[in-house]
Protein backbone atom coordinates (compact mmCIF):
# COMPACT_ATOMS: atom_id res chain seq x y z
CA UNK A 1 0.00 0.00 0.00
CA UNK A 2 2.87 2.36 0.79
CA UNK A 3 4.40 1.76 -2.63
CA UNK A 4 1.14 2.67 -4.39
CA UNK A 5 0.99 6.00 -2.52
CA UNK A 6 4.48 6.84 -3.76
CA UNK A 7 3.72 6.36 -7.45
CA UNK A 8 3.44 9.52 -9.55
CA UNK A 9 0.29 9.40 -11.68
CA UNK A 10 2.14 10.11 -14.90
CA UNK A 11 3.75 8.29 -17.80
CA UNK A 12 6.98 9.79 -19.10
CA UNK A 13 9.10 9.49 -22.22
CA UNK A 14 12.88 9.23 -22.03
CA UNK A 15 15.31 11.07 -24.26
CA UNK A 16 17.57 8.44 -25.84
CA UNK A 17 18.14 4.72 -26.32
CA UNK A 18 19.73 4.54 -22.87
CA UNK A 19 19.07 6.05 -19.46
CA UNK A 20 20.93 9.19 -18.45
CA UNK A 21 22.05 9.57 -14.84
CA UNK A 22 19.36 12.20 -14.38
CA UNK A 23 16.68 9.78 -15.64
CA UNK A 24 17.91 7.04 -13.30
CA UNK A 25 17.63 9.40 -10.33
CA UNK A 26 14.23 10.64 -11.54
CA UNK A 27 12.76 7.13 -11.78
CA UNK A 28 14.12 6.17 -8.36
CA UNK A 29 12.81 9.32 -6.70
CA UNK A 30 9.45 9.92 -8.38
CA UNK A 31 8.28 6.38 -9.19
CA UNK A 32 6.41 7.12 -12.44
CA UNK A 33 3.32 5.07 -13.25
CA UNK A 34 4.91 4.17 -16.56
CA UNK A 35 7.41 4.87 -19.33
CA UNK A 36 6.42 5.37 -22.98
CA UNK A 37 8.78 4.54 -25.83
CA UNK A 38 9.24 6.01 -29.30
CA UNK A 39 11.54 5.42 -32.26
CA UNK A 40 14.27 7.53 -30.64
CA UNK A 41 14.53 4.92 -27.86
CA UNK A 42 14.97 1.87 -30.11
CA UNK A 43 18.20 0.96 -31.92
CA UNK A 44 18.01 -2.84 -31.82
CA UNK A 45 16.05 -5.62 -30.11
CA UNK A 46 18.88 -6.40 -27.67
CA UNK A 47 19.44 -2.73 -26.84
CA UNK A 48 15.73 -2.09 -26.26
CA UNK A 49 15.31 -5.19 -24.09
CA UNK A 50 18.33 -4.11 -22.01
CA UNK A 51 16.86 -0.62 -21.62
CA UNK A 52 13.58 -2.00 -20.28
CA UNK A 53 15.41 -4.39 -17.94
CA UNK A 54 17.50 -1.48 -16.66
CA UNK A 55 14.36 0.50 -15.85
CA UNK A 56 12.80 -2.54 -14.12
CA UNK A 57 15.88 -2.89 -11.92
CA UNK A 58 15.39 0.62 -10.53
CA UNK A 59 11.97 0.06 -8.93
CA UNK A 60 10.16 -2.51 -6.80
CA UNK A 61 6.74 -2.25 -8.45
CA UNK A 62 5.26 -3.07 -11.85
CA UNK A 63 5.54 -0.15 -14.25
CA UNK A 64 3.50 0.34 -17.37
CA UNK A 65 5.88 -0.06 -20.31
CA UNK A 66 4.03 1.58 -23.19
CA UNK A 67 4.87 1.46 -26.89
CA UNK A 68 3.19 4.08 -29.08
CA UNK A 69 2.93 1.66 -31.99
CA UNK A 70 0.10 1.30 -34.51
CA UNK A 71 1.69 -0.12 -37.62
CA UNK A 72 1.56 1.83 -40.88
CA UNK A 73 3.36 5.16 -40.50
CA UNK A 74 3.29 4.90 -36.70
CA UNK A 75 6.01 2.26 -36.39
CA UNK A 76 8.48 2.74 -33.55
CA UNK A 77 10.65 -0.14 -34.81
CA UNK A 78 11.52 1.52 -38.13
CA UNK A 79 15.25 1.05 -37.58
CA UNK A 80 14.70 -2.72 -37.33
CA UNK A 81 11.73 -3.64 -39.57
CA UNK A 82 8.88 -2.12 -41.57
CA UNK A 83 5.15 -2.46 -40.90
CA UNK A 84 4.19 0.17 -43.45
CA UNK A 85 1.64 -2.15 -45.04
CA UNK A 86 -0.30 -2.68 -41.81
CA UNK A 87 -2.02 0.66 -41.34
CA UNK A 88 -5.51 0.93 -39.87
CA UNK A 89 -6.64 2.07 -43.32
CA UNK A 90 -5.32 -1.17 -44.83
CA UNK A 91 -7.20 -3.35 -42.35
CA UNK A 92 -10.37 -1.35 -42.93
CA UNK A 93 -10.10 -1.77 -46.69
CA UNK A 94 -9.52 -5.54 -46.66
CA UNK A 95 -12.27 -5.95 -44.04
CA UNK A 96 -14.69 -4.87 -46.77
CA UNK A 97 -13.11 -6.75 -49.67
CA UNK A 98 -12.05 -10.10 -48.24
CA UNK A 99 -13.03 -10.99 -44.67
CA UNK A 100 -10.89 -14.16 -44.64
CA UNK A 101 -7.79 -12.26 -45.76
CA UNK A 102 -8.56 -9.48 -43.27
CA UNK A 103 -8.61 -11.89 -40.33
CA UNK A 104 -5.48 -13.71 -41.48
CA UNK A 105 -3.54 -10.46 -41.94
CA UNK A 106 -4.76 -8.85 -38.71
CA UNK A 107 -4.05 -12.01 -36.70
CA UNK A 108 -0.54 -12.13 -38.15
CA UNK A 109 0.09 -8.45 -37.33
CA UNK A 110 -1.19 -8.76 -33.76
CA UNK A 111 0.55 -12.08 -33.05
CA UNK A 112 3.86 -10.73 -34.35
CA UNK A 113 3.55 -7.66 -32.13
CA UNK A 114 2.51 -9.65 -29.05
CA UNK A 115 5.48 -12.01 -29.37
CA UNK A 116 7.82 -9.05 -29.84
CA UNK A 117 6.36 -7.06 -26.93
CA UNK A 118 6.62 -10.05 -24.58
CA UNK A 119 10.23 -10.65 -25.61
CA UNK A 120 11.04 -7.02 -24.84
CA UNK A 121 8.97 -6.56 -21.69
CA UNK A 122 6.37 -4.20 -23.19
CA UNK A 123 3.00 -4.62 -21.46
CA UNK A 124 0.89 -1.84 -23.00
CA UNK A 125 0.26 -0.58 -26.53
CA UNK A 126 -1.28 2.77 -27.52
CA UNK A 127 -3.71 1.23 -30.01
CA UNK A 128 -6.33 1.03 -31.51
CA UNK A 129 -7.60 4.33 -32.96
CA UNK A 130 -11.41 4.55 -32.85
CA UNK A 131 -11.75 7.88 -34.67
CA UNK A 132 -14.22 8.06 -37.57
CA UNK A 133 -12.77 8.87 -40.98
CA UNK A 134 -14.36 11.86 -42.74
CA UNK A 135 -13.42 13.56 -46.00
CA UNK A 136 -12.19 16.53 -43.92
CA UNK A 137 -10.26 14.47 -41.34
CA UNK A 138 -6.75 15.89 -40.93
CA UNK A 139 -3.96 13.90 -42.59
CA UNK A 140 -2.29 13.29 -39.20
CA UNK A 141 -5.20 10.96 -38.39
CA UNK A 142 -6.52 9.90 -41.81
CA UNK A 143 -4.73 6.60 -42.53
CA UNK A 144 -4.74 5.76 -38.82
CA UNK A 145 -8.55 5.36 -38.96
CA UNK A 146 -10.08 1.98 -39.74
CA UNK A 147 -13.12 3.30 -41.56
CA UNK A 148 -15.80 5.93 -42.07
CA UNK A 149 -18.36 3.39 -40.81
CA UNK A 150 -19.02 3.20 -37.09
CA UNK A 151 -19.90 -0.48 -36.95
CA UNK A 152 -16.78 -1.46 -38.85
CA UNK A 153 -14.53 0.62 -36.57
CA UNK A 154 -16.07 -0.92 -33.46
CA UNK A 155 -15.86 -4.48 -34.81
CA UNK A 156 -12.17 -4.17 -35.69
CA UNK A 157 -11.27 -2.24 -32.53
CA UNK A 158 -13.01 -4.68 -30.19
CA UNK A 159 -11.29 -7.61 -31.90
CA UNK A 160 -7.89 -5.91 -31.57
CA UNK A 161 -8.45 -5.05 -27.90
CA UNK A 162 -9.60 -8.56 -27.02
CA UNK A 163 -6.69 -10.13 -28.93
CA UNK A 164 -4.08 -7.99 -27.19
CA UNK A 165 -5.59 -8.04 -23.70
CA UNK A 166 -6.26 -11.79 -23.70
CA UNK A 167 -2.50 -12.05 -24.27
CA UNK A 168 -1.72 -9.73 -21.33
CA UNK A 169 -0.94 -6.65 -23.42
CA UNK A 170 -3.09 -3.73 -22.24
CA UNK A 171 -4.57 -1.38 -24.85
CA UNK A 172 -4.89 2.39 -24.81
CA UNK A 173 -7.77 3.17 -27.17
CA UNK A 174 -7.71 6.67 -28.66
CA UNK A 175 -8.51 9.56 -29.16
CA UNK A 176 -11.55 9.87 -26.93
CA UNK A 177 -14.17 10.95 -27.45
CA UNK A 178 -13.31 11.32 -31.18
CA UNK A 179 -10.72 13.07 -33.36
CA UNK A 180 -12.20 12.42 -36.81
CA UNK A 181 -13.91 15.79 -37.29
CA UNK A 182 -10.72 17.68 -36.54
CA UNK A 183 -9.23 19.61 -39.45
CA UNK A 184 -6.09 20.56 -37.49
CA UNK A 185 -3.12 18.67 -36.08
CA UNK A 186 -3.36 18.91 -32.28
CA UNK A 187 0.43 18.58 -32.09
CA UNK A 188 0.53 22.12 -33.51
CA UNK A 189 -2.71 23.86 -32.50
CA UNK A 190 -6.03 23.22 -30.77
CA UNK A 191 -8.65 21.77 -33.16
CA UNK A 192 -12.20 23.07 -32.78
CA UNK A 193 -15.22 20.87 -33.51
CA UNK A 194 -18.54 22.72 -33.86
CA UNK A 195 -21.00 19.82 -34.14
CA UNK A 196 -23.49 19.60 -31.26
CA UNK A 197 -23.61 16.93 -28.58
CA UNK A 198 -26.60 15.12 -30.08
CA UNK A 199 -24.76 14.60 -33.38
CA UNK A 200 -21.51 13.62 -31.67
CA UNK A 201 -23.16 11.11 -29.33
CA UNK A 202 -24.70 9.36 -32.34
CA UNK A 203 -21.50 9.45 -34.38
CA UNK A 204 -17.95 10.20 -33.19
CA UNK A 205 -18.53 9.45 -29.52
CA UNK A 206 -20.53 6.31 -30.31
CA UNK A 207 -17.45 4.31 -31.38
CA UNK A 208 -16.02 4.63 -27.85
CA UNK A 209 -19.15 3.32 -26.12
CA UNK A 210 -18.67 0.17 -24.01
CA UNK A 211 -15.05 -0.19 -25.11
CA UNK A 212 -13.21 -2.46 -22.68
CA UNK A 213 -9.63 -1.35 -23.20
CA UNK A 214 -7.76 -1.01 -19.91
CA UNK A 215 -6.91 2.60 -20.81
CA UNK A 216 -8.33 5.36 -23.00
CA UNK A 217 -6.46 8.40 -24.30
CA UNK A 218 -8.06 11.83 -24.57
CA UNK A 219 -8.24 14.05 -27.64
CA UNK A 220 -6.87 17.58 -27.28
CA UNK A 221 -9.95 18.98 -29.01
CA UNK A 222 -12.35 21.78 -28.14
CA UNK A 223 -15.94 20.62 -28.72
CA UNK A 224 -17.21 24.17 -28.89
CA UNK A 225 -20.92 23.45 -28.42
CA UNK A 226 -20.40 21.12 -25.45
CA UNK A 227 -17.94 22.87 -23.14
CA UNK A 228 -15.80 25.99 -22.95
CA UNK A 229 -12.78 23.79 -22.15
CA UNK A 230 -11.02 21.29 -24.39
CA UNK A 231 -11.80 17.61 -23.78
CA UNK A 232 -8.63 16.97 -21.76
CA UNK A 233 -9.61 19.76 -19.33
CA UNK A 234 -13.37 19.17 -19.35
CA UNK A 235 -14.99 17.54 -16.32
CA UNK A 236 -18.21 17.17 -18.27
CA UNK A 237 -16.57 15.35 -21.20
CA UNK A 238 -14.31 13.16 -19.07
CA UNK A 239 -16.76 12.24 -16.33
CA UNK A 240 -20.26 12.67 -17.73
CA UNK A 241 -19.60 11.62 -21.32
CA UNK A 242 -16.64 9.21 -21.34
CA UNK A 243 -17.13 7.58 -17.94
CA UNK A 244 -20.93 7.67 -17.68
CA UNK A 245 -22.60 7.96 -21.09
CA UNK A 246 -19.94 5.93 -22.91
CA UNK A 247 -19.59 3.56 -19.94
CA UNK A 248 -15.79 3.50 -19.82
CA UNK A 249 -14.52 1.61 -16.78
CA UNK A 250 -10.74 1.80 -17.28
CA UNK A 251 -8.25 4.58 -16.63
CA UNK A 252 -8.22 7.76 -18.72
CA UNK A 253 -4.82 9.01 -19.91
CA UNK A 254 -4.21 12.43 -21.42
CA UNK A 255 -2.72 12.66 -24.86
CA UNK A 256 0.80 14.10 -24.65
CA UNK A 257 0.69 17.32 -22.61
CA UNK A 258 3.73 18.59 -24.57
CA UNK A 259 1.50 19.06 -27.63
CA UNK A 260 0.84 22.65 -28.65
CA UNK A 261 -2.89 21.99 -28.94
CA UNK A 262 -3.12 21.92 -25.15
CA UNK A 263 -3.26 25.45 -23.77
CA UNK A 264 -1.87 26.80 -20.51
CA UNK A 265 1.46 26.64 -18.74
CA UNK A 266 3.08 23.36 -17.68
CA UNK A 267 1.46 23.50 -14.24
CA UNK A 268 -2.03 23.82 -15.70
CA UNK A 269 -1.36 21.09 -18.27
CA UNK A 270 -0.13 18.78 -15.51
CA UNK A 271 -2.90 19.35 -12.97
CA UNK A 272 -6.11 20.46 -14.72
CA UNK A 273 -6.66 17.08 -16.46
CA UNK A 274 -6.45 15.28 -13.09
CA UNK A 275 -8.89 17.71 -11.50
CA UNK A 276 -11.27 17.24 -14.44
CA UNK A 277 -11.22 13.44 -14.31
CA UNK A 278 -8.13 12.04 -16.02
CA UNK A 279 -6.35 9.31 -14.09
CA UNK A 280 -2.90 9.71 -15.63
CA UNK A 281 -0.80 12.43 -17.26
CA UNK A 282 1.26 11.64 -20.36
CA UNK A 283 4.48 13.62 -20.91
CA UNK A 284 6.50 12.39 -23.87
CA UNK A 285 9.37 14.66 -24.93
CA UNK A 286 11.97 13.50 -22.39
CA UNK A 287 12.85 17.04 -21.29
CA UNK A 288 14.17 16.45 -17.76
CA UNK A 289 13.51 19.97 -16.51
CA UNK A 290 9.86 19.64 -17.53
CA UNK A 291 9.62 16.10 -16.15
CA UNK A 292 10.77 17.24 -12.71
CA UNK A 293 8.15 19.97 -12.66
CA UNK A 294 5.39 17.68 -13.95
CA UNK A 295 6.15 15.07 -11.28
CA UNK A 296 5.98 17.70 -8.53
CA UNK A 297 2.79 19.24 -9.91
CA UNK A 298 1.06 15.88 -10.32
CA UNK A 299 1.95 14.91 -6.76
CA UNK A 300 0.63 18.18 -5.36
CA UNK A 301 -2.47 18.29 -7.63
CA UNK A 302 -2.90 21.95 -6.70
CA UNK A 303 -2.89 24.73 -9.29
CA UNK A 304 -2.72 27.65 -6.83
Amino acid sequence: MEIIKMITKAIFGIKYSYLSNAEILFIKKYHPYGIIFFERNIESIDQFKSLINHIKSLVNYDLLFVIDHEGGKINRFNKIFSQKKYSAKYFGEIYNKNRKKYKKELDYFLTFNINLFKLLGINTVAYPVLDILYSKTHKIIKDRCFSSKKKQIVNIAKYVINFYQSNNISCISKHAPGHGLSTKDSHLSLPIVTENEKFLMKNDFETFKNIKSHYMMTAHIHYKNIDKKCATYSKYILQDIIKKKLNFRGKIITDDICMKGLKGNLKIRSIQPLIAGCDLILHCNGNMNEMLHVAKYVRSKRIK
